[in-house]
């Protein structure tokens, strides 16, 4: 249901199978009530689970039960009135201008990585795909307007939902060039980051455990990288320079842009931040005060 349905993504549905198999150890699922499941959630807290997992689990939990009243396996749903509000969602983390150029300064002058390597930094950082998009390109994914030179990315997301995505003039540099590198190579896939993984591609873990090697080397911390972050960046550097947040919501490919307005609480913490440590804000005189008269 969940694939057909909802169109949910296959790594989603195995988070909700997981959830619902930790559930289904505390308790028999076709004789839950409502007791049961605060019973569970409390245990999740008590653990010290995070909230926005048990938000998940909630969720995933409320789906089955649906389903289950669906099919007339259950008269009643005990999780309907059940519900726990996210009061403390953290900001993202994610790097400032100058961070994300030292990196990519860092790639673009150390010999010794590799055009891949630059390749996928300049994509992630110039589109800000999600890190299992980014290893998961194929060669078809690239869309090549020759009258204009550039190139678009054409990208199937969560749940199969298509976005196109047009990549900046040095990612459409990088990528011609190590398409070129890869037919002198003879790739042995269709995959645009090819390796002997049993995906046959690059893995998230791969591209994280390299990004956390070389965060030292340009001053970052490595509790503070990961591709997810550079996503964050992407975003949150575009709200900063005056992206509007549906085009942001498009770029990211998100389907509620709920999820998409934690950036301008990003931007409004940076520049709370600014105003509270820049002590020569006191000396201008930023407001024309005949504009109230």
């Amino acid at each position: 249901m969940l694939i057909a349905d909802r169109n949910l993504s296959l790594q989603s549905v195995s988070s909700y199978k997981s959830d619902i198999n930790k559930f289904s150890k505390t308790c028999d699922v076709l004789s839950a009530d409502k007791s049961d499941i605060v019973s569970y959630i409390e245990k999740l807290q008590k653990d010290g689970i995070k909230q926005s997992s048990i938000l998940r689990s909630i969720a995933a939990l409320r789906n089955f039960f649906e389903f289950l009243c669906d099919e007339k396996l259950i008269t009643e749903n005990p999780i309907i009135n059940i519900k726990l509000k996210n009061t403390n969602k953290p900001l993202p983390k994610t790097l400032s201008q100058d961070e994300m150029m030292k990196l990519i300064n860092h790639f673009g002058n150390n010999k010794k990585s590799s055009l891949k390597l630059r390749t996928m930094l300049h994509i992630l950082y110039g589109s800000g795909l999600r890190i299992s998009e980014l290893v998961t390109l194929t060669l078809d994914s690239i869309i090549i307007n020759h009258e204009a030179d550039r190139m678009t990315l054409l990208i199937r997301g969560k749940g199969g939902h298509e976005r196109l995505i047009p990549l900046n003039e040095c990612a459409n540099r990088l990528i011609r060039e190590y398409i070129d590198s890869r037919k002198l190579q003879n790739s042995f896939n269709n995959f645009l980051f090819p390796s002997h993984s049993k995906n046959g591609h690059v893995t998230r873990q791969g591209f994280a455990k390299l990004l956390k090697k070389i965060a030292p080397e340009v001053g970052i911390a490595q509790s503070k990288i990961s591709p997810h972050v550079i996503r964050h960046a992407f975003a949150t550097h575009l709200m900063a320079n005056g992206a509007d947040i549906l085009t942001i919501q498009k770029i990211l490919g998100h389907r509620d842009i709920s999820t998409t307005q934690i950036y301008t609480h990003v931007s409004n913490a940076k520049i709370k931040n600014i105003v509270e440590n820049n002590p020569n804000l006191d000396k201008l005189d930023l407001i024309d005060s005949s504009s109230f008269e």
